[in-house]
């Protein structure tokens, strides 16, 4: 995630990112991350810690979520 933040050309890792922003909002309704300016939103994303989607869905959903928004792109 640190390219998307620094400007760094975009590549299939930008996807892969995406792809968990997506399901993480389709499980709870609202984005993974939230902030009141963009560098508060930076200091949330960095610091790669998500909320529990919801109890409905499954730990292993939730696992693959968290994985999918890696904030270390490796």
């Amino acid at each position: 995630m640190q390219e998307l933040l620094t400007g760094a050309a975009y590549n299939d890792k930008s996807d892969i990112w995406s792809l968990g922003c997506v399901l993480y909002e389709l499980c709870t309704l609202r984005p993974p991350f939230h902030a009141d300016s963009h560098l508060e939103l930076v200091n949330r994303v960095t610091s790669g810690q998500l909320h529990r989607i919801p109890a409905r869905y499954s730990d292993d959903l939730f696992a693959l979520i968290s994985e999918l928004l890696q904030v270390d792109a490796s």
